[in-house]
């Protein structure tokens, strides 16, 4: 009697997890998470321009080129004497000539859905992703060979494709999804940094770049990939549970009544697998998931630098589950979903600091090119105040140099230098 009223008592605090799921208007089914993800239509959608753009890429390009650093890893100069490494941006880019245009027309199309399925679960990676990634990294170094050829329009140009770039991930709701559009926009502002540095921009383009960030600082997306993971861990219990049910494969259901009992007992004694779910320690685990996944959700849904604070409790807890919680400690291990949630929060940094470099930029167009003495003279911010670092809930911090200026957040420990590596700094140094 107790064994079944433990079972009851799990299937019916099962259902009301699920219940509890459907009354927020969430998905629990693969079928209804491919349906939350919004279609586009296809004179609309800039993800299908963006994936002719990735059929057009070619050659891969060693970064360090970036690093001002042209000629390491590659080719030996020629009897002309040109720069090697400038030839060789010079030739990867000539060859991406036409996937660099398609990029740049996607990022004027403002809505995104790649030609996903999502209601079939895919193992592997999605291509999609990767190409998303590759291209960034495409768009930096065509923005860094304009700004190096001191042509501050095409920089900008494909800085501002790159931020577009990355919102073509921004509502698909997968956590490698998430990864790969923070990834892109790291790239991106890494992309901005590396221009500033090289040259100098119109009050007019410096708007646009700020246009362009301010969309890029969208905290509903992690959220959102969370949820999506949800369903996928949801559809891996049910798959643990229909291969555990001979009674419910063909091959039980054409057997006489006796026959597959006498398999289902052989098989409750031989197999841990079938163990585990008919003792009600897999109905468990998985109530143990939605929970720990409910967590994960409102932290993401929390405002920074709480959400700082509730991911290390996440962390925390998840270190300390017990083997009872066998699926569910090893699937939310594997999805990190702390770690996730400190890279958001260091991108958002990032993206911020960003923000505020453009506002200085702009103040100094304005001011015979002097620097303000604090952040509060900047006009975009004024009395509502600079953007908050999302690490301890202050003003981002900034401080002069000689030459330049530093914008920084303290990140996950504070040496208050704002240059040494535990901090996020955007340095211009001119």
């Amino acid at each position: 009697m107790l064994f079944i009223a433990w079972r009851l008592i799990l299937n019916r605090l099962l259902a009301a997890e699920m219940s509890a799921i459907h009354e927020r208007n969430y998905p629990v089914t693969l079928a209804e998470l491919d349906r939350w993800y919004p279609r586009v239509p296809v004179q609309e959608n800039s993800a299908l321009v963006f994936r002719k753009a990735f059929a057009s890429l070619s050659g891969r390009f060693n970064p360090s080129f970036l690093l001002d650093d042209r000629s390491r890893d590659l080719a030996s100069p020629d009897e002309s004497g040109a720069d090697p490494g400038k030839q060789t941006v010079a030739g990867y880019l000539s060859g991406n000539g036409e996937a660099l245009a398609l990029l740049h027309q996607a990022s004027n199309i403002p809505r995104s859905r790649f030609p996903i399925n999502l209601g079939r679960l895919s193992i592997m990676p999605y291509p999609h992703l990767g190409n998303v990634v590759r291209s960034a990294y495409l768009l930096q170094t065509d923005a860094a060979n304009h700004a190096e050829d001191a042509n501050p329009e095409l920089a900008v140009l494909s800085v501002k494709s790159s931020f577009a770039l990355s919102r073509s991930l921004a509502k698909e709701p997968l956590v490698r999804s998430h990864l790969a559009r923070i990834e892109s926009q790291r790239i991106a502002v890494s992309s901005l940094q590396h221009m500033l540095n090289k040259t100098s921009l119109t009050d007019e383009q410096l708007g646009s770049l700020g246009a362009a960030l301010e969309k890029a600082d969208d905290q509903r997306g992690l959220a959102r990939a969370f949820i999506g993971q949800r369903c996928i861990g949801i559809h891996g219990f049910n798959m643990m549970r229909d291969t555990t049910d001979l009674t419910a494969l063909p091959v039980g259901q054409s057997r006489p009544l006796s026959q597959r009992l006498l398999i289902n007992v052989t098989v409750f004694f031989s197999s841990p697998q079938y163990l585990y779910d008919s003792c009600g320690f897999l109905q468990w685990d998985e109530l143990n998931y939605l929970q720990l996944m409910d967590r994960y959700i409102q932290t993401a849904q929390t405002d920074f630098p709480e959400r700082i604070a509730a991911a290390q409790v996440l962390r925390n807890s998840l270190e300390q589950e017990d083997g009872l919680h066998a699926l569910s400690r090893g699937w939310l291990r594997g999805m990190n979903g702390s770690r996730v949630i400190l890279k958001d929060a260091a991108v958002t940094a990032r993206l911020r600091s960003a923000r505020v470099v453009i506002a200085i930029e702009r103040f100094r167009i304005s001011h015979d090119h002097e620097l303000p003495q604090t952040l509060t003279e900047l006009t975009p911010f004024g009395s509502s105040g600079v953007p908050i670092d999302p690490f301890d809930g202050q003003p981002l911090r900034y401080k002069k140099l000689a030459p330049g200026y530093v914008v920084y957040s303290v990140g996950e420990k504070d040496d208050g230098t704002g240059n040494g590596q535990d901090d996020l700094a955007f340095l211009v140094g001119r």
